[in-house]
């Protein structure tokens, strides 16, 4: 009778909802892999707990994919960079910019960020080396990383472009550059609130 309970309770399990809809997911998966392949492929809009999704009909797709196909011939190209030199300059130091500030963005640690700003604050006088400490030990801090130093601390800024030293050694001063003021304002621009809140 026990064996027949325990067979019978087992057979509960193995024939339960969440198993059988694993399973027929998983066919269901296997059995419309290409259409559903084909349908993320044109996905424009989608939703997350509303389960709303929206996809572009075939045919946009594929005029989609068409224009993308249009590419200018390397003459074509040469001859727009040659007529717009000012704005061709303008348009790659965007670009360049752009990724730069992003790299930076992505290593920047947050107390660097609030050194910016205070040399940003301070001017073109800027801030003495001295006076910066506070902003490394709490990085050390908030961090543990007691292998950090300060030198390499700002160093990091420095090599970036977006600070420079000025004066002695003996009364050294750290100030911002145009390309720091200029990745403070990016970050601003792209991560209005959450540039503040990064780790360290």
């Amino acid at each position: 009778m026990e064996t027949a309970n325990l067979a019978l309770e087992l057979l509960r399990i193995i024939v339960s909802w969440p198993l059988v809809g694993f399973i027929l997911g998983i066919m269901f998966i296997t059995a419309f892999k290409e259409p559903l392949a084909d349908f993320f492929r044109r996905m424009v809009r989608g939703q997350a707990y509303g389960v709303s999704l929206e996809a572009a009909r075939p045919s946009e797709r594929q005029k989609e994919v068409k224009d993308a196909e249009t590419f200018s011939a390397p003459d074509e190209v040469q001859k727009e960079v040659s007529d717009n030199p000012r704005q061709f300059i303008e348009n790659y130091q965007r670009l360049f910019n752009g990724y730069w500030f992003e790299r930076a963005y992505n290593l920047i640690y947050g107390t660097q960020v609030a050194l910016l700003e205070r040399l940003e604050q301070k001017g073109s006088d800027g801030e003495k080396y001295v006076n910066l400490v506070g902003y490394h030990t709490e990085f050390v801090a908030r961090s543990r990383l007691q292998s950090t130093q300060y030198a390499d601390y700002l160093g990091f800024l420095a090599n970036m472009k977006f600070v420079e030293y000025k004066g002695p050694d003996t009364d050294l001063a750290v100030c911002i550059t145009t390309y720091g003021i200029n990745f403070l304002s990016y970050i601003r621009q792209q991560y209005s609130t959450a540039y503040r809140y990064r780790a360290f």
